[in-house]
C-alpha cells in the first residue's frame, strides 16, 4: 500500500440513492440497524441521489436522522444525477456547515485516509444530456483525467485513499442492469483512470438493479452502496489486511 500514513484501521459506513422521499423510510431503518457503529465510523459516504429529482429541501430529514443515530460521525458527499446540475450551491448553502460535499475535489478523513469525489462520467451522455447539455461528453472525459492525476498524487501522501463517485466506473457491477444502456450508466474510460491510479477502494451508485454489488478492478475493490441493490447500508472497514465489504 502506498502512502505515508500509519496504517491504522477505518470504518466507513456508505449508501447511495436514498431518492428521499421515496426511500426515505428504508434508509432510516438501515441506519437504525447500524447504530452501534456509525456513531463510531470515520465517515458516512452518500454516493449520489440522496434526493428525489432535484428536490433539495427533502436532504434535510435524511440529514437530521443521520446526525442523531451516529452522533460525531462525518458526512461525506457527491452531487448524483437528482441533485441537478447547477444546484450545488443550493446544498452547500443549506447543509454545507455539516456535510462535506465533494465535486472533483478531496478531503482529508486523518493523516492516513483521505476521499476524493466526483459525480463520474458516463460513456454515453442520456438522450436528454445530449439535447440539453452537450458539452457534458467532454466534461466526462475530463473528469476521467483529472480523477487519474489526482488520485495518483494522493497515493503518494495517504496510506488510504477513497474515491467516491455516483456514476458506475465499470461495467461489471452494472450486471442486472439491461445491456443496451450500460454505457449510459458508467464508464470504462473512468475504469482506465481506476486501474492507472489504484486508489484503495472505490464507491459508487446509480445502479439500482446491480447484481454483483462487489467487484475488483485492476486489484481495487469496487463496491455499488446504491439502497435499492444492496437494501441496506454498505459497512466498509479498511486495515492492514485489506478492504473488507459487509
Amino acid at each position: 500500500m502506498s502512502g505515508a500514513g500509519t496504517h491504522r484501521a477505518h470504518t466507513i459506513l456508505a449508501v447511495s440513492d436514498v431518492h428521499s422521499p421515496r426511500y426515505l423510510m428504508h434508509y432510516l431503518s438501515a441506519l437504525r440497524s447500524l447504530s452501534g457503529v456509525c456513531g463510531g465510523a470515520d465517515a458516512i459516504i452518500w454516493a449520489g441521489d440522496m434526493v428525489e429529482r432535484g428536490r433539495v429541501e427533502a436532504l434535510a430529514p435524511v440529514l437530521e436522522y443521520t446526525a442523531r443515530m451516529c452522533k460525531g460521525a462525518r458526512i461525506v458527499a457527491v452531487f448524483g444525477n437528482e441533485e441537478y446540475v447547477g444546484t450545488e450551491g443550493e446544498y452547500l448553502r443549506r447543509y454545507g456547515d455539516r456535510v462535506t460535499w465533494l465535486n472533483d475535489s478531496y478531503a482529508e478523513l486523518g493523516e492516513d485516509l483521505v476521499v476524493y469525489g466526483t459525480r463520474g462520467s458516463l460513456d454515453r451522455p442520456t438522450a436528454w444530456q445530449r439535447r440539453n447539455m452537450p458539452w457534458l461528453a467532454r466534461e466526462y472525459r475530463e473528469r476521467a483525467r483529472r480523477l487519474a492525476e489526482v488520485v495518483a498524487k494522493l497515493r503518494e501522501r495517504y496510506s488510504y485513499v477513497i474515491v467516491v463517485m455516483h456514476y458506475a466506473p465499470t461495467y461489471v457491477t452494472l450486471e442486472g442492469e439491461p445491456r443496451h444502456i450500460w454505457p449510459e450508466l458508467g464508464s470504462r474510460l473512468m475504469e482506465e483512470a481506476i486501474r492507472r491510479s489504484a486508489p484503495t477502494l472505490v464507491i459508487h451508485g446509480h445502479a439500482h438493479r446491480s447484481r454483483r454489488t462487489v467487484a475488483s478492478v485492476g486489484g481495487v475493490t469496487v463496491v455499488n452502496v446504491a439502497l435499492p441493490a444492496r437494501r441496506k447500508l454498505t459497512l466498509v472497514r479498511l486495515g492492514r489486511d485489506g478492504v473488507k465489504v459487509e
